[in-house]
């Protein structure tokens, strides 16, 4: 994975926050009905300038020229591919091929908001402490696993090494702390019905008795659209989570692709999937993406080609 520095310009965040958003209204909104649908509450918009000047496209014609890029994309290897794009100052999303898949590390992203929820509430803190044990350690991605056992992270601390680093020992922390069914009732109570948490980090019995974390591109995408809204716990919670999700580390998709843009997500990787998703605040027409894939043909040819949408959702 490519790293990036973790000093985060705070005037550039700002800059992106102060974009204009949606009120807030339901948590989730209405997936649409078919693989290649358009949310479209506007009517079509009229035909620009004097006469014979050209027409402007419809949010369906801008809709159909990105699902042509997107499915011809998607069918140029044997990858299995699912994709939300939306579009907040436009009013308009498309989605292709959502339906749950193995989650790998964006499941992170609700326990998150989980946890920010009960900041909220005052149950829980930014700055209260958490003291790691030997037995919350675990391998793969992070860095906690390698501090001593009895070392004391505050709270933001340890969310913050879930989304940065995509720390599993950090996150086994914060299902311990939450707890599972906490965590799996956030999901379904604010509509997140292809998201599901079964089993811890690293857990590898879990998995050989079929128990796995699901979520899909559209569950995913709807929560960033929210997040984007500053709607999904508080503005000011929304704010530090916003922050997390762009100092994350992992830049080799979707920064690699759009060098320069400030871009707040999470990435996910199991053996056959590669993921990346959030919100790119392309000047001027920001964007929500998530691309997941599932039995990729190549851990590079799906990312080239998640890349290779990405920069479709920023011209369409």
């Amino acid at each position: 994975m490519m790293k990036k520095s973790k000093g985060i310009c705070a005037a550039l965040l700002l800059t992106a926050l102060s974009l204009p958003m949606a009120a807030c209204a339901a948590d989730v909104p209405a997936a649409p009905a078919s693989s290649a649908g358009v949310t479209d509450t506007a009517a079509q918009t009229a035909a620009a300038g004097q006469q014979g000047a050209a027409v402007q496209p419809t949010k369906e014609d801008r809709n159909a020229a990105l699902a042509a890029h997107i499915e011809a994309l998607s069918n140029g290897d044997s990858t299995h591919y699912e994709v939300f794009v939306a579009y907040p100052l436009e009013n308009r999303e498309y989605v292709y091929q959502s339906a749950p898949m193995r989650s790998a590390s964006m499941i992170k992203v609700f326990i998150l908001a989980t946890a920010m929820e009960r900041v909220k509430a005052g149950t829980l803190a930014l700055d209260q402490t958490l003291t790691l044990h030997s037995s919350d350690k675990v391998g793969g991605a992070g860095v906690i696993a390698g501090y001593a056992s009895g070392t004391e992270l505050s709270l933001d601390t340890v969310m913050r090494f879930m989304i940065t680093e995509s720390d599993n020992t950090a996150t086994n922390m914060m299902i311990d702390l939450l707890g599972m069914d906490a965590i799996n009732a956030y999901i379904q109570q604010h509509g997140y019905h292809d998201t599901s948490l079964q089993r811890k980090m690293m857990d590898s019995a879990a998995v050989a008795a079929g128990r796995d974390n699901y979520t899909s591109a559209a569950d995913l995408g709807h929560f960033f659209v929210t997040l984007y809204n500053r709607c999904c716990v508080s503005p000011e919670l929304d704010d530090v989570m916003l922050g997390y999700l762009a100092g994350q580390t992992d830049t080799e998709c979707f920064p690699a692709a759009m060098p320069g843009v400030m871009i707040a997500h999470k990435t996910g990787e199991l053996g056959g999937l590669y993921d990346d998703g959030g919100i790119i605040y392309q000047e001027g027409r920001p964007f929500i993406m998530v691309g997941m894939t599932e039995h990729y043909s190549g851990r590079g040819t799906a990312i080239r080609t998640l890349q290779a949408m990405l920069r479709a959702a920023a011209e369409e």
